[in-house]
């Protein structure tokens, strides 16, 4: 009898201990509604994804053939555009598309920057030229490349670690020149190349 009873009490406990596993408090709190999005970055030149280069026709030992552009990084409310991201950097790099990469190869480029001042962040590899702006490189045209090629900010007055807001834009001219010590096998050759600005956020 003492053992049935000892059975009756253990089953009883073991029937609590069950009971009190199965109930529990509870309460729930959330973090909801969470929105990632990312920001745009458009750069334009003269307003489009790109505009119409220069014609030289004939030119001889010496001739300079110019362009003068509006970089912009393309937002409200100057610009009717998208853009919300500030451009950190900007490398230009020129690409041949036809002709003859002979006279591609003989001509020189200078590349200006200017972002309204008279002075140059940089004035030592980037020196001021009046009417132009910073120089952001000068050399081969065929050097121009997005390796080689300067970061046109770290050229202007902004400073080396500078960036184009939306917004905002910079002034820019390009000279493409047939040097002086140009030969006859240069006589009758055409090329055509584009400039191509990439922009960057973060830098590289």
């Amino acid at each position: 009898m003492k053992i049935l009873k000892s059975l009756v009490v253990i089953g009883a406990v073991a029937a609590l201990t069950v009971g009190a596993t199965g109930a529990v408090f509870t309460s729930q709190a959330t973090v909801a509604g969470n929105t990632f999005s990312t920001g745009i970055l458009e750069i334009r030149v003269n307003g489009g994804h790109s505009t119409a280069g220069f014609s030289y026709p004939n030119a001889a030992p010496g001739g300079i053939a110019t362009k003068t552009f509006t970089l912009m990084n393309y937002d409200q409310p100057r610009f009717a555009g998208p853009s919300t991201l500030a451009a950190k950097e900007i490398i230009p790099a020129a690409v041949m598309t036809s002709g003859d990469a002979i006279l591609y190869n003989a001509l020189q480029v200078r590349l200006y920057a200017n972002a309204g001042w008279s002075g140059c962040s940089n004035p030592g590899t980037n020196p001021f030229v009046p009417g132009k702006g910073c120089t952001v490189y000068s050399g081969p045209l065929s050097g121009l490349t997005g390796t080689a090629a300067q970061d046109i900010l770290h050229a202007t007055q902004w400073g080396s670690q500078a960036e184009l807001p939306a917004g905002w834009s910079l002034t820019m001219l390009m000279e493409v020149e047939l040097p002086v010590s140009a030969d006859d096998t240069l006589q009758g050759k055409t090329t055509t190349f584009d400039l191509g600005m990439t922009a960057y956020n973060p830098h590289r």
